[in-house]
This record gives structure tokens, C-alpha cells and sequence, in this order.
């Protein structure tokens, strides 16, 4: 799961703490024991995946524009307040 494995003493970890930490960034996950005994383990966070707005692209908006009735009040230049309206009512976003 991890790059490597390594354990380091407390006392290195105060006197390296800026090199361990890259070390952990760069996917190491190291192991400090605290007087001959295991402490703790830090590994890095795991990435996060963009998160994607609702409806983002005019492919996705396209398709849902497809999905949903336009009233007869609107006119054809409405689109956008089309769309505002579909967010706010599916999502409860204001854009």
C-alpha cells in the first residue's frame, strides 16, 4: 500500500521533522517508537478526487435540459434562468 516502511526513533523525528515529512508526502509511511516501543505511525492523506459541480459542461447540462419540461412563461432566451431554477429546485444551489 505504502512506497516503504521505515522506523525511526522520536528524538529523530524532532531533529528531521522537515526531510520526514517529505519523506511522507512522497508516499513513505513511517513508524516512530517511543523508548524502544511503537508510538505511532504517520502516512500521507490520501488524494482526493476533484469533486465535480452538478450539471457541470454543456454536454451534462444538454442532458438534463432533455429531461425536464420548460414551462410556457419562459421564452427561448431563458436558458440560463431555466437552468438556475432546475439547480436551485434539484440542489438547492443559487448560482
Amino acid at each position: 500500500m505504502y512506497k516503504n516502511t521505515n522506523i525511526i526513533t522520536a528524538k529523530e523525528l524532532r531533529d528531521n521533522l522537515g526531510e520526514i515529512t517529505k519523506r511522507v508526502m512522497n508516499g513513505e509511511q513511517i513508524q516512530v517508537s517511543y523508548r524502544g516501543k511503537p508510538a505511532l505511525s504517520i502516512e500521507p492523506i490520501p488524494k482526493k478526487k476533484p469533486v465535480r459541480e452538478p450539471l457541470t459542461g454543456l454536454h451534462s447540462l444538454l442532458k438534463h435540459l432533455e429531461k425536464i419540461d420548460i414551462p410556457s412563461e419562459y421564452q427561448r432566451g431563458d436558458i440560463k434562468q431555466i437552468y438556475r431554477d432546475q439547480l436551485d429546485e434539484k440542489y438547492g444551489i443559487k448560482k
